[in-house]
């Protein structure tokens, strides 16, 4: 494990202990350096900005680093949350079209992008008791480790990004599997238009519903303006038939989730946290692969 990942649980100790006005001013501060300094992160956040279709303003770039700074220090004092502190920093915009797809007793695919405190979300939703499962990247050098027994501070179970099967059984027992849907971290997934881009994007949630016949909701967990409390909103069950191959369908689901992810991030655009330039060029997509097998998304 390396020295960082070893500092993270001492971190969120300094965290507890320091009072909540010097931990805001303080975290600002990191926030505000580090872009001031990252001046190739803040290109990428021009470049990201501009073709998700908002202005790429220099105040903007600037509140997008500070924004996640704040959202990765909420992320490590979750360790010493309770119940109570969490759901009390949390508007609920969420539960009634959750409970109204858990009804339907066809396990959930929901769908978020890197927008917001996306890692707090999970166990937000896990700290109701409700069965969810966050699929997550492994990253080396002991982070994953690290970041994973924060994720299961309140129960929110975690699957491997290339662990299908236990996806599948997760769906096909009526729980919820969480997913990022706005990066392909393999390669494997289709263009879409995205904003006024055109982003490669994962096919994994498109293929896990239609293996599964699972519903598919998109959501999204953000700052409030604020920064006082956080907004949870799960959208209502896509509604979708799609038709054709299993590419063609495959496809048509992917479209429309993006189509929501879009929406949400041009909502809060200063708290999308794509720090990469993954963007296609304007020209028609090239040939899309077929679809993955079982195990590449």
């Amino acid at each position: 494990m390396s020295a960082a990942a070893r500092l993270i649980p001492y971190i969120a100790l300094m965290q507890r202990i320091m009072p909540a006005k010097l931990l805001s001013v303080l975290t600002k501060s990191i926030g505000r350096m580090l872009a001031n300094i990252q001046k190739k992160r803040r290109r990428v956040l021009q470049r990201n900005l501009s073709l998700i279709g908002v202005q790429a303003t220099q105040d903007r770039i600037t509140r997008t680093i500070e924004n996640w700074t704040y959202s990765l220090s909420d992320q490590l004092s979750s360790l010493w949350f309770s119940k109570n502190k969490l759901q009390g920093m949390v508007q609920d915009r969420w539960s009634h079209n959750l409970n109204q797809a858990l009804l339907m007793k066809r396990g959930v695919v929901l769908l978020t992008a890197h927008l917001g405190n996306y890692e707090l979300a999970g166990s937000y939703l896990a700290s109701f008791d409700l069965p969810v499962y966050a699929v997550v990247e492994d990253i080396p050098s002991g982070h994953t480790q690290v970041f994973n027994r924060i994720r299961r501070r309140f129960g929110m179970g975690v699957v491997g990004y290339s662990d299908v099967p236990r996806m599948l059984k997760i769906l096909r027992l009526r729980k919820i599997l969480v997913l990022l849907a706005d990066r392909d971290l393999e390669g494997t997934g289709v263009c879409v238009p995205f904003g006024k881009g055109i982003r490669r994007v994962p096919v994994g949630p498109a293929l896990l519903a239609l293996r599964t016949g699972a519903c598919i909701q998109t959501g999204y967990f953000v700052w409030e303006k604020n920064r006082k409390s956080y907004r949870c909103v799960i959208n209502p069950v896509l509604e979708l038939k799609p038709k054709g191959s299993l590419k063609e369908k495959t496809l048509s689901i992917t479209q429309a989730i993006s189509e929501e992810l879009v929406a949400a991030i041009r909502s809060y655009p200063d708290q999308w946290f794509v720090f990469q330039d993954e963007w296609g060029s304007a020209e028609p997509c090239p040939p899309q692969p077929p679809c993955p097998p079982q195990k590449s998304f």
